[in-house]
């Protein structure tokens, strides 16, 4: 008897293991499309390609040829993907610490530092070779904030309370937008720190895209999820497809209804039936979370269910790219900077967008061997490299 239950626990350790290493891939995988996907938005965005799905400030918003605006809602999907999967990482190397026994000091200090790092890197490399036209705060500086106050967080409530705050802020962030509406929709200016805990603004200086009250609640929300990721429930693809059509149903009825934190109201910023796909990521709201994240979900679901083809087969770079996410951020935008010096001594003939996609695929090309260089060289500098 006693034979047959180390056999037991021996074999139950074996699939516990084969099922964490199918969820980080399935996470890694959806990460890696969230970074290609932005890659998509970024490098059309250098060579002058707008692939707008969304709206700013609840401004009108005038739709080009399908071609342009559902490139624009296969791109949306990036940043909402990346704040909660940079929440649910940190719960899953929280737990990998506790269970080794480090304190959770080492968690919060680990946390912290790597806020640092991602802050200097996009005030630095990335704001050098951002191609706008002002300087940009960009997404990873709200990332670094929600980091820091995550890191705070976690000495005082527990991982559900922290998703308790979460939600709540992402319900009272809508609410206060609700009262900033007619200064934002009349492009009243914005203080410089209104614009970068509550709304956006593209006229401070830095101009400042990623509200961190109004983001940073998903990365606490993916930390809280994170906690839970050893329950078999978040290792079946069904159970993501039930949460992917939850999500969106509840999009339809915040469409429904709307107003309600978002000013990208269907009706109001065009009257195509495109239109309803058409939500306000600046400030963002709740409609624009519930729809990219349900299809994030399906993804997830389908990442689940073909995992083999994720860590083996033909598609392995892709959770490649997810694992050397920050490398790959910044990287990306040193590389199509670089392309779109080049193209814009070309004569680009012909509709934008191909020589968008045109820049996007060329830019990869370039970057996945890259990832894959860099992995190695974490694999083998693991404390040199473990805050990059």
């Amino acid at each position: 008897m006693r034979t047959v239950s180390i056999t037991t626990e021996a074999r139950s350790t074996v699939v516990d293991q084969h099922a964490s290493s199918e969820r980080i891939v399935a996470i890694d995988t959806l990460r890696g499309v969230a970074l290609i996907l932005m890659a998509l938005d970024h490098s059309a965005f250098f060579i002058g390609v707008g692939l707008q799905a969304e709206s700013y400030g609840g401004q009108m918003v005038t739709l080009q040829s399908p071609a342009y605006w559902l490139s624009g809602l296969l791109t949306n999907l990036a940043s909402p993907i990346f704040f909660f999967l940079g929440g649910y990482s940190l719960a899953l190397y929280a737990a990998a610490q506790h269970r080794r026994g480090r304190p959770a000091q080492d968690t919060t200090r680990f946390i912290l530092i790597r806020a640092l790092v991602i802050l200097i890197l996009d005030l630095t490399i990335c704001a050098w070779f951002w191609r706008g036209a002002t300087p940009y705060v960009h997404v990873l500086t709200s990332i670094a904030a929600a980091m820091i106050v995550l890191a705070g967080l976690r000495h005082f409530l527990t991982s559900q309370q922290i998703g308790i705050v979460a939600v709540i802020t992402l319900l009272l962030h809508q609410l206060w937008i609700g009262v900033l509406a007619p200064e934002l929709m009349n492009n009243t200016p914005q203080p410089f720190w209104q614009a970068f805990w509550l709304t956006y603004s593209y006229e401070t200086q830095p101009a400042i895209g990623f509200a961190v009250l109004g983001w940073g609640p998903l990365l606490w929300l993916g930390y809280a999820v994170g906690h839970h990721h050893h329950q078999t429930s978040l290792q079946q693809p069904q159970h993501w497809l039930q949460i992917g059509a939850g999500l969106l149903i509840g999009w339809c009825i915040l469409r429904i209804i709307g107003g309600f934190g978002d000013l990208g109201s269907f009706g109001t910023i065009g009257n195509t039936p495109a239109h309803i796909l058409v939500m306000s990521k600046a400030p963002p709201s709740l409609s624009y979370f519930a729809f990219n994240l349900g299809i994030a979900a399906f993804i997830l679901a389908a990442a689940y269910a073909r995992s083999n083809i994720f860590s083996s087969g033909s598609l392995r770079w892709l959770p490649m790219v997810g694992q050397v996410s920050l490398f790959f951020y910044v990287t990306h935008i040193i590389i199509y900077h670089l392309i779109a010096l080049v193209m814009s001594q070309l004569p680009l003939a012909g509709p934008r967008i191909l020589w968008g996609y045109l820049a996007w695929v060329s830019g990869l090309i370039i970057l996945i061997p890259l990832g894959f260089w860099y992995r190695q060289q974490r694999k083998r500098y693991p404390q040199v490299l473990r805050y990059l």
